[in-house]
């Protein structure tokens, strides 16, 4: 499973209530996807598509983004809009 915190860069310095905010932007988003029936929450997409939701949300909070909402809510349309479900 990917863990949101593996995924940070050593160049990237977020505190621990950020670490948090992005962690639970991250299972919010990954919570959505799965019950949306999706198949990338099928386990032959689902380590990829977990990593590369957790790298957009991570990007996003590089950027000062810091609403877990508004985190997650980029990270599923981000998918839908470059990935075909």
């Amino acid at each position: 499973m990917t863990q949101i915190t593996n995924l940070v860069r050593s160049d990237a310095a977020f505190d621990p209530e950020t670490i948090n905010l992005l962690g639970d932007a991250f299972e919010n988003a990954w919570q959505r996807i799965k019950t949306s029936g999706s198949r990338f929450a099928r386990p032959a997409y689902a380590n990829a598509m977990r990593e590369l939701i957790a790298k957009h949300i991570i990007d996003m909070a590089q950027h000062g983004e810091r609403e877990p909402i508004k985190l997650s809510d980029s990270a599923v349309q981000f998918l839908a809009a470059n990935y075909r479900a």
